[in-house]
């Protein structure tokens, strides 16, 4: 399985050493979620960021500075998808001179997945997916049915949502292309000490992240 980090929505005092550190770990894939940023905010943000891990940043808000960067790609939100025409005009011209870039989306219920989607991505997130306490599917999934969309769907499903110790064998069993670390860490006084807790387990229980 994949294993992605999406930022918390608030940037806190010790966010940017406690990304650089999980880089500097290992991590490939960084969600910047930060949707009441301006475009000068998630700008120095990225600045503050070394060059050399620039491309394992996928962006949420802002898509023209993926132009600027050497970013890893960008994440469509509802209201892009929302915004038609100028959803179609951004993401053209950043097609068009950055072909390579990874795209991804986020949906809430199992019934999305079926549906056609507005534009082309590489991945999707699902959830909220489990209970970060018992570490149990949340209200509304099943195994049939999530298994069932993985398999059938033709999309690259990641869980979002709950992801913790507990959740990470289910999620590997139930056949999930990734799986996505937010409030497990960024809940915690030490972000990077729990990333790195998170990855010692998986490996101690043999579950494959990457």
């Amino acid at each position: 399985m994949k294993l992605v980090v999406i930022t918390q929505s608030q940037k806190s005092d010790t966010e940017i050493l406690a990304i650089i550190q999980m880089f500097e770990a290992g991590l490939e894939t960084l969600h910047v979620r930060k949707n009441r940023f301006s475009t000068k905010e998630l700008d120095d943000y990225i600045k503050e960021i070394p060059a050399h891990f620039h491309n394992r940043i996928i962006i949420h808000s802002h898509h023209k500075l993926a132009l600027k960067y050497d970013l890893k790609g960008f994440h469509f939100t509802s209201t892009h998808i929302k915004h038609n025409i100028k959803l179609w005009w951004n993401t053209k011209m950043i097609y068009l001179r950055k072909p390579h870039l990874v795209k991804s989306i986020s949906y809430k219920r199992i019934a999305e997945l079926y549906q056609e989607q507005k534009v082309k991505t590489d991945y999707c997130f699902l959830g909220t997916m489990f209970h970060n306490i018992s570490g149990e599917l949340y209200s509304g999934f099943y195994p049939e049915t999530v298994t069932a969309a993985i398999e059938k769907s033709g999309k690259k499903i990641y869980a979002r949502g709950g992801v913790n110790e507990k959740s990470a064998e289910l999620a590997y069993k139930l056949g999930f292309h990734g799986i996505a670390l937010y409030g497990h860490l960024w809940k915690s006084t030490s972000p990077f000490e729990k990333y790195i807790a998170f990855v010692r387990y998986c490996k101690e229980k043999n579950i494959p992240i990457e």
